[in-house]
């Protein structure tokens, strides 16, 4: 499996990543760098989560520390800390909040002006929707 966080990255961004974890709890069986790993896996990949390959460990437990970071917080706290460093300047090139990404009207299911041009129906299909 081709891995992404190259132990260059991991040296940045190991350090963050411990102080934005909690301290509550047992030790993750998945370390930090491999759950990272899973987390771009699956956006890279797109798959389900339960499609996730079995080297990154059970999908929910991968799930359920992601959703868990979100919620508490974490995360956030870890992406503002990037932020912050001259060492993660390419890292913010690439962060795109979907509340910012905009489709353009044409592919935003916009209905047809008033007064534009009707599109002719097939033969076909006028005659199976006439009533008999």
């Amino acid at each position: 499996m081709r891995c992404l966080i190259t132990d260059e990255i991991w040296a940045v961004l190991g350090p963050m990543v411990e102080d934005c974890r909690s301290k509550l709890g047992p030790e993750p069986e998945l370390p930090g760098r491999m759950f990272f790993e899973a987390v771009l896996y699956r956006a890279r990949t797109g798959i389900p989560w339960r499609d996730l390959p079995a080297e990154f460990g059970a999908w929910d437990a991968v799930y359920n520390r992601l959703r868990r970071r979100i919620h508490s917080g974490r995360l956030e706290k870890l992406f503002e800390r990037m932020a912050e460093r001259a060492e993660c300047e390419d890292a913010r090139r690439l962060m795109i909040d979907s509340t910012v990404v905009r489709a353009h009207q044409h592919a935003a299911g916009v209905g047809r002006e008033r007064g534009g041009p009707r599109r002719r129906r097939s033969a076909g299909r006028a005659a199976a929707s006439r009533p008999r």
